[in-house]
């Protein structure tokens, strides 16, 4: 029997869906979809521990566990009895084990036949499946994603995203094999890969060799979407919906359907809209990178205006305000904006801490929001709002870079004058 289950409890196709995902051995445990995979490296949430966490938020969680940031542990972890969970030392957190770190761009070529490679501390690692297979099985995690081939993006040719495909079929295969004849193995929650970039009879090939096994498959990855990292943050939806669309309308409804990347709050709303039902932290992770704090607005009534904020910048020196008034989590309670800038300044250690802290929290916050506003169908009215406030957004980044680059032009200018 397997340890985990998951169900549709608004059973809509291509449309924002409830779900919940229910842990055997744990009758009281209950994790509803749409939901967030907190993002980790070596096991740990960036700039902030276990222990730190719990200040944050008490619920149950799913650790993303990327094997990238993992491999060093390769070894000693063949001769480790317990899971994965209990090595990294949060032994009541669920796992999921991932390939690639959503929030580190992955290098594109390097292809080696039945490896596909990794880039670690210690540089390039080819894994095969088995090598990656038996990973998993000293890992132990209560969920895992099928070893897969997802360097594609939209500008990726024919040739390389055929090979994908192809690639991510053999892997898949010999992956479940292995799944079936473990008994370590059996009872987790397999998700199985969609590789084909934005070809959609390339996807179409994927789905139908992959949907042979669906008997033992649990979810769905989609997968070469992009090759990950910031960058994410900035793709257009109305280049990304043709595929996740047409992908989604081919698997089977009672499946669950994750993607990973920084996706920024609009997208993951239009996603959502799509019936994605996981996501990750990683975003909070690059915001927390460019010493960002998300500040949109998740309730009709918080006074908020502003999507982000750089508390890096000058003006917050002397601002001793929270980052935001009716937020609840640690940093707000505690710090002003002024505080964290000096912190920033100085490039003190406490700085990240907060701003993740403040992140994470905004986050799920805003997850819950979604199933919220699902069950009340008024996701589109939350879309709205956080849509104009990306906008206004935007709009200000793009004037700034202008200034930026005008200043720039005039001093550089200034610096040609013969005196």
């Amino acid at each position: 029997m397997k340890n985990m289950k998951f169900s549709i409890r608004t059973p809509r196709h291509r449309a924002p869906r409830l779900g919940v995902l229910k842990i055997e051995n744990k009758p009281d445990l209950e994790m509803e979809t749409p939901l967030v995979l907190l993002h980790t490296q070596g096991g740990h949430i960036p700039h902030v521990t276990h222990e730190v966490f719990k200040l944050v938020s008490t619920e149950p969680q799913i650790l993303q566990i990327p094997l990238v940031s993992m491999h060093c542990f390769q070894e000693t972890s063949q001769y480790y009895n317990g899971t994965i969970s209990e090595f990294i030392g949060s032994k009541n957190s669920l796992t999921c084990l991932t390939l690639q770190d959503p929030s580190n761009l992955t290098k594109q070529g390097h292809h080696i036949k039945d490896k596909i490679p990794i880039w670690t501390k210690q540089g390039k690692v080819l894994y095969d499946s088995e090598m990656y297979m038996n990973i998993v099985e000293s890992f132990k995690p209560d969920m895992y994603y099928l070893l897969s081939d997802g360097d594609t993006n939209m500008t990726s040719s024919q040739k390389r995203v055929s090979k994908a495909v192809e690639n991510t079929i053999t892997f898949s295969k010999q992956c479940l094999e292995r799944h079936r004849k473990s008994d370590i193995l059996k009872d987790m929650f397999v998700m199985a890969p969609i590789a084909g970039g934005y070809c959609l009879n390339s996807r179409e090939k994927c789905i139908k060799a992959i949907m042979k096994d669906q008997d033992v498959l649990d979810g769905f990855l989609i997968d070469g979407l992009h090759n990950n990292g910031p960058e994410v943050e900035f793709l257009p939806f109305n280049e990304l919906k043709p595929v996740v669309s047409y992908v989604i309308d081919k698997l089977p409804p009672e499946k669950l359907v994750s993607v990973q990347g920084c996706w920024n709050p609009l997208n993951v709303l239009k996603l959502v809209q799509e019936g994605v039902d996981v996501f990750d932290t990683s975003y909070c992770r690059i915001l927390t990178e460019r010493s960002a704090a998300l500040t949109f607005s998740i309730d009709g009534d918080e006074e908020s205006d502003s999507y982000e904020m750089n508390l890096r910048q000058s003006k917050f020196a002397e601002d001793f305000d929270p980052i935001i008034a009716t937020c609840e989590c640690l940093a707000c309670k505690k710090y002003s904006r002024g505080y964290i800038h000096h912190l920033l300044t100085v490039q003190e250690l406490l700085a990240p801490v907060l701003l993740m802290i403040h992140n994470i929290h905004h986050y799920l916050r805003f997850f819950k929001k979604i199933r919220e506003c699902i069950a009340n169908d008024t996701l589109s009215e939350l879309e709205y709002r956080i849509s104009e406030q990306y906008k206004s957004h935007q709009d200000k980044v793009i004037s700034r870079k202008a200034d930026d680059e005008v200043l720039h032009g005039f001093r550089n200018n200034a610096g040609d004058i013969e005196v």
